[in-house]
């Protein structure tokens, strides 16, 4: 459906029924026309249509301004995936350990969606400002585990922003504040206020998932997760680590059995890549 879905959006794009980077009425009521033909079974309306595009752009997005300026990697089409010399990746995944999961793991839609939105990230326009995105992730109730991961990852990777105070808007004598631009501090701070709850959700539905499966760690969680905070991982990645140890106790072992200043290296090497 995903590929059905950004076909459709350059067909749109290609027949010039978009204002800029915006897509017209028009456009959307022709993709949601296409892919209920296509998919007669499933609930599709423009809402849908929307919110599932902005997800598959922002995932784009983070894998576009990963390698976008970095030299030493090809872009392979039959593969669909970013190729380059194991010394290279070496330097990127040390400074971008994200960046690791795209060793082994096609980008899907990368050519097609860099036609729709690769001039949108070169002038460094976006889709939502953080402010937006922290609501949205607090009102979508029927938000993926695996979506917020990558929300996390996004919203870690900016670094400026203009937002609304971060306050309530009435100051003491009673006077409307001025609107304005938060501070890169304001702005880190409510994006790890966001991450913090959204870890512990993680790590509570997490645990709630491996009693329903009756998994039987070999190693109690609260030790998984100080071997994982000993490796240093910033923190949207100790919750991926976290959520895959949990319930694969053959992996646990084998993690424990590594030399320490190798477990960093074979846990990067065995997380999921999808």
């Amino acid at each position: 459906m995903d590929e059905a879905l950004v076909d459709a959006f350059v067909l749109q794009h290609d027949l010039k029924n978009r204002n800029g980077g915006t897509f017209t009425s028009h456009a959307y009521d022709q993709i949601v026309k296409e892919l209920k033909e296509a998919f007669p079974d499933k609930p599709i309306d423009k809402e849908r249509v929307k919110n599932r595009m902005k997800y598959i752009k922002r995932g784009f997005g983070t894998c576009y301004d990963l390698f976008r300026n970095i030299s030493g990697f090809g872009w392979n089409p039959i593969t669909h995936m970013f190729e380059a010399d194991s010394d290279v990746w070496d330097r990127l995944i040390k400074d971008h350990p994200e960046a690791a999961e795209w060793m082994n793991k096609p980008i899907l839609h990368y050519d097609k969606l860099k036609r729709l939105y690769g001039k949108d990230r070169a002038n460094g326009d976006s889709s939502e400002s953080p402010e937006e995105m922290m609501q949205r992730l607090t009102q979508e109730d029927n938000q993926l585990e695996g979506d917020v991961i990558s929300e996390i990852d996004h919203l870690l990777s900016r670094n400026e922003a203009t937002l609304q105070d971060l306050d309530d808007d009435t100051s003491p004598d009673g006077r409307k504040k001025h609107k304005g631009k938060a501070t890169k501090e304001e702005i880190q701070t409510e994006i790890m206020k966001g991450i913090q709850g959204i870890g512990e959700y993680i790590m509570k539905s997490t645990e709630a998932m491996a009693k329903a499966h009756n998994s039987q760690l070999a190693v109690p969680a609260t030790e998984i997760w100080d071997v994982i905070l000993a490796l240093n991982f910033d923190p949207n990645m100790e919750m991926i680590a976290y959520r895959f140890l949990i319930n694969n106790s053959v992996e646990v072992e084998a993690l424990l059995g590594c030399p320490l200043e190798k477990r960093k290296d074979y846990l990067m090497r065995i997380l999921p890549r999808s």
